[in-house]
Protein backbone atom coordinates (compact mmCIF):
# COMPACT_ATOMS: atom_id res chain seq x y z
CA UNK A 1 0.00 0.00 0.00
CA UNK A 2 3.02 2.13 -0.69
CA UNK A 3 1.16 4.29 -3.43
CA UNK A 4 -1.80 4.50 -1.46
CA UNK A 5 -0.06 5.86 1.28
CA UNK A 6 2.10 8.44 -1.04
CA UNK A 7 -1.19 9.76 -2.31
CA UNK A 8 -2.68 9.99 1.30
CA UNK A 9 -0.17 12.33 2.62
CA UNK A 10 -0.51 15.66 3.23
CA UNK A 11 0.58 18.27 1.05
CA UNK A 12 3.00 21.19 2.61
CA UNK A 13 1.01 23.91 3.49
CA UNK A 14 3.26 26.31 0.92
CA UNK A 15 1.48 24.65 -1.89
CA UNK A 16 -2.32 24.91 -0.31
CA UNK A 17 -3.91 28.27 -1.55
CA UNK A 18 -6.79 30.35 0.47
CA UNK A 19 -10.33 29.44 -0.72
CA UNK A 20 -11.47 32.72 -2.24
CA UNK A 21 -13.66 35.27 -0.31
CA UNK A 22 -16.82 33.82 0.49
CA UNK A 23 -16.18 30.55 -0.81
CA UNK A 24 -16.13 27.73 1.90
CA UNK A 25 -12.61 25.57 1.79
CA UNK A 26 -8.73 25.82 1.00
CA UNK A 27 -7.89 23.65 -2.02
CA UNK A 28 -4.77 22.54 -4.13
CA UNK A 29 -4.24 24.33 -7.34
CA UNK A 30 -4.95 21.67 -10.40
CA UNK A 31 -1.36 21.41 -11.55
CA UNK A 32 -0.27 20.05 -8.05
CA UNK A 33 -2.70 17.55 -8.22
CA UNK A 34 -1.62 16.37 -11.06
CA UNK A 35 2.37 16.13 -10.12
CA UNK A 36 1.98 14.41 -7.26
CA UNK A 37 -0.60 11.77 -9.03
CA UNK A 38 1.98 11.42 -12.30
CA UNK A 39 5.19 11.42 -9.25
CA UNK A 40 3.23 8.20 -7.51
CA UNK A 41 1.29 6.22 -10.09
CA UNK A 42 2.78 7.47 -13.53
CA UNK A 43 0.47 7.91 -16.88
CA UNK A 44 -3.15 7.88 -15.72
CA UNK A 45 -6.23 7.95 -17.96
CA UNK A 46 -8.66 10.76 -17.88
CA UNK A 47 -11.88 11.45 -19.35
CA UNK A 48 -14.46 13.94 -19.26
CA UNK A 49 -17.27 11.89 -19.92
CA UNK A 50 -20.34 14.17 -20.28
CA UNK A 51 -21.18 17.88 -19.92
CA UNK A 52 -23.76 18.86 -17.83
CA UNK A 53 -25.68 21.72 -19.85
CA UNK A 54 -28.25 24.24 -17.92
CA UNK A 55 -31.89 23.58 -19.41
CA UNK A 56 -32.91 27.32 -19.95
CA UNK A 57 -30.13 27.93 -22.29
CA UNK A 58 -27.90 24.96 -22.81
CA UNK A 59 -25.07 26.59 -21.18
CA UNK A 60 -22.18 24.31 -19.59
CA UNK A 61 -22.59 24.28 -16.03
CA UNK A 62 -20.92 20.94 -15.02
CA UNK A 63 -19.51 17.79 -16.25
CA UNK A 64 -18.86 14.20 -15.56
CA UNK A 65 -15.30 12.63 -15.34
CA UNK A 66 -13.86 9.60 -15.10
CA UNK A 67 -9.77 9.25 -13.78
CA UNK A 68 -8.39 5.44 -13.95
CA UNK A 69 -5.04 5.02 -12.24
CA UNK A 70 -2.64 2.15 -11.22
CA UNK A 71 -2.23 1.96 -7.26
CA UNK A 72 -0.17 -0.69 -5.65
CA UNK A 73 -0.97 -3.24 -8.96
CA UNK A 74 -4.92 -2.67 -9.21
CA UNK A 75 -6.65 -0.68 -11.81
CA UNK A 76 -8.57 1.86 -10.10
CA UNK A 77 -11.12 4.04 -11.62
CA UNK A 78 -13.22 6.44 -9.92
CA UNK A 79 -15.90 9.02 -11.35
CA UNK A 80 -17.08 12.73 -9.82
CA UNK A 81 -19.02 15.02 -11.06
CA UNK A 82 -17.25 19.02 -11.75
CA UNK A 83 -19.05 22.09 -11.61
CA UNK A 84 -18.46 26.04 -12.83
CA UNK A 85 -18.46 28.03 -9.92
CA UNK A 86 -18.17 31.36 -11.85
CA UNK A 87 -19.59 31.10 -15.32
CA UNK A 88 -17.19 33.04 -17.79
CA UNK A 89 -20.33 32.97 -20.30
CA UNK A 90 -18.01 30.89 -22.93
CA UNK A 91 -18.50 27.22 -23.03
CA UNK A 92 -14.98 26.33 -23.38
CA UNK A 93 -13.76 28.02 -20.50
CA UNK A 94 -16.94 26.68 -18.47
CA UNK A 95 -16.22 23.29 -19.53
CA UNK A 96 -12.24 23.67 -18.66
CA UNK A 97 -13.05 25.19 -15.27
CA UNK A 98 -16.27 21.79 -14.71
CA UNK A 99 -13.36 19.50 -15.93
CA UNK A 100 -10.41 20.84 -13.49
CA UNK A 101 -12.90 20.83 -10.65
CA UNK A 102 -14.21 17.01 -11.68
CA UNK A 103 -10.25 15.98 -11.78
CA UNK A 104 -9.46 16.84 -8.61
CA UNK A 105 -12.96 15.63 -6.76
CA UNK A 106 -11.82 12.04 -8.83
CA UNK A 107 -7.96 12.47 -7.59
CA UNK A 108 -9.33 13.41 -3.97
CA UNK A 109 -11.26 10.10 -3.88
CA UNK A 110 -7.76 8.56 -3.98
CA UNK A 111 -6.67 10.46 -0.86
CA UNK A 112 -5.08 13.43 -3.01
CA UNK A 113 -5.81 16.64 -1.08
CA UNK A 114 -7.76 14.58 1.02
CA UNK A 115 -6.92 16.33 4.20
CA UNK A 116 -8.70 19.66 3.14
CA UNK A 117 -11.97 18.08 2.79
CA UNK A 118 -11.51 15.81 6.18
CA UNK A 119 -10.09 18.94 8.13
CA UNK A 120 -9.66 17.88 11.35
CA UNK A 121 -11.29 14.36 10.84
CA UNK A 122 -8.27 13.60 8.83
CA UNK A 123 -6.60 10.05 9.82
CA UNK A 124 -5.88 8.34 6.77
CA UNK A 125 -2.76 8.87 6.41
CA UNK A 126 -1.51 8.23 9.76
CA UNK A 127 -3.34 4.94 9.76
CA UNK A 128 -1.86 3.68 6.03
CA UNK A 129 1.41 4.82 7.32
CA UNK A 130 0.63 2.66 10.59
CA UNK A 131 -0.01 -0.56 8.36
CA UNK A 132 2.76 -0.03 6.25
CA UNK A 133 5.59 -0.20 9.76
CA UNK A 134 2.99 -3.05 10.59
CA UNK A 135 3.78 -4.64 7.55
CA UNK A 136 7.70 -4.08 7.12
CA UNK A 137 8.03 -5.34 10.53
CA UNK A 138 6.36 -8.45 10.27
CA UNK A 139 8.79 -8.83 6.84
CA UNK A 140 11.85 -8.63 8.66
CA UNK A 141 10.50 -11.06 11.66
CA UNK A 142 9.81 -13.94 9.09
Amino acid sequence: MKQLYELSRKFPKEWIKKAPKGKFGNYVPHPVITQRLLEVCGPFDWEVVELIRQEKNGSVVGCFGKLTVEIDGKLVTVTSIGDVEHDQKNDGSNAKHAESDAFKRCAMKLGLGLHLWAGEEYYLDKQLDKKSIKKKANLQSA
